[in-house]
């Protein structure tokens, strides 16, 4: 009578299909990762610099945004720039993912009026190896992202 056992080669065959099958789910899982990172970061920015115009807006006051680098920061506050990230009136820190921040604005400065509820325009990109996101500031004081090259759920393509 012969064992009801699996053999050798059975066995090997569902690892080796069982390891191709984990190496594909990582690769998409990372890409996934990278995906929610951009995406995240840009909608955190977008919405601190909503957060920037409206308290320029309810105190009726300019605000400046500044920016520092080395690990990347945003900053904004009333007068002269601070020293530091920390020193302004409210800041913005790199989360601790794979964001960068590629570009800024030709000014390397924007503005919020608050007597008008306007702003300076500008852009603020941010990449990573997945892809690249902007932060686009108009005129009005009106603050939308979108993608540039890549998928990314939730943000329109510029």
């Amino acid at each position: 009578m012969q064992n009801s056992g699996f053999s050798l080669l059975e066995l090997l065959l569902v690892i080796s299909i069982s390891a191709i099958l984990a190496a594909i789910g990582v690769q998409h899982w990372k890409e996934l990762q990278l995906r929610n990172e951009l995406t995240t970061t840009t909608k955190q920015l977008a919405y601190f610099l909503e957060e920037a115009q409206a308290r320029a807006y309810n105190t009726n006051e300019n605000y400046h945004v500044y920016y520092f680098f080395k690990p990347w920061c945003i900053s904004i506050g009333k007068g002269e720039k601070p020293t530091t990230c920390q020193e302004g009136t409210a800041y913005f820190m790199k989360p601790n993912n794979s964001v960068e921040l590629s570009d800024l604005t030709d000014k390397k400065t924007i503005s919020f009026w608050g007597r008008k509820n306007m702003a300076q325009t500008g852009t603020i990109e941010l990449h990573n190896a997945i892809g690249t996101t902007q932060i686009i500031i108009s005129y009005r004081g009106r603050i939308r992202f979108c993608k540039k090259n890549s998928y990314l759920p939730g943000l329109p393509r510029c």
